[in-house]
């Protein structure tokens, strides 16, 4: 490809300006991972089984 004066002036000024690219990141040197969260102990219950049946047995 035949690069003309002006695309290696505007090439140095884009360098100067926004200096050079990072490397290439070659896609199997990547990990996909995912946000995970793990489940929440439920707490013991309040009350004995006793207290509980007065209580929800209504009256």
């Amino acid at each position: 490809m035949d690069e003309k004066p002006g695309d290696l002036d505007s090439e140095r000024v884009r360098a100067a300006r926004f200096g050079e690219l990072p490397a290439r990141i070659h896609p199997t040197t990547t990990v996909e991972t995912v946000a995970t969260t793990s489940p929440r102990d439920r707490p013991e219950a309040a009350g004995s089984e006793e207290q509980r049946q007065i209580l929800l047995a209504g009256g």
